[in-house]
């Protein structure tokens, strides 16, 4: 699992460096970083360089956190709360530091959304684990039809 963990983060920190820049390219700044990142850094090539490994943190630990959906003995509403908060955890003191989210507001909106993405994730997983289990149920019952009549 650990293999496994490390390989998603590492795919995750691509993802996020690369995804983090996008959003902050697509917000329509003149320039793509905050005010507040602006200073902290003292050049624009030192605050492209921070934005862009903290954006790869966010996504290592998102992605990197996906391997508690495996944990068997974790009901899934378990692993989901657990990988918000981790994300949420890693997430909101980058957010702050590069400038991305200003005030309690701020952080309360992005956390809304965050938290309903997620919530939108598991309400999608548990259809999908339903459906599985109708159609192994349905099958089931094929063949045990199967097996009486023989």
């Amino acid at each position: 699992m650990l293999m496994n963990t490390l390989k998603r983060a590492v795919s995750g920190f691509v993802l996020g460096m690369a995804v983090g820049n996008l959003i902050a390219a697509l917000t329509g700044h003149p320039d793509i970083f905050s005010p507040a990142l602006l200073t902290k850094a003292g050049s624009l090539s030192t605050a492209l360089l921070l934005q862009t490994l903290l954006s790869g943190v966010i996504g290592a630990a998102g992605m990197g956190g996906t391997t508690l959906y495996e944990i068997e003995r974790w009901p899934m509403l378990t692993a989901n709360l657990t990988h918000f908060a981790l994300v949420m955890a890693v997430f909101i003191p980058i957010a702050h530091f590069l400038g991305w989210t200003e005030t309690a507001a701020d952080t309360l909106l992005m956390a809304g959304i965050m938290f309903a993405a997620h919530f939108s994730i598991f309400l999608i997983m548990c259809a999908y684990y339903r459906a599985q289990v109708r159609e192994m149920n349905r099958l089931q019952e094929a063949f045990l039809r199967e097996a009486t009549r023989g």
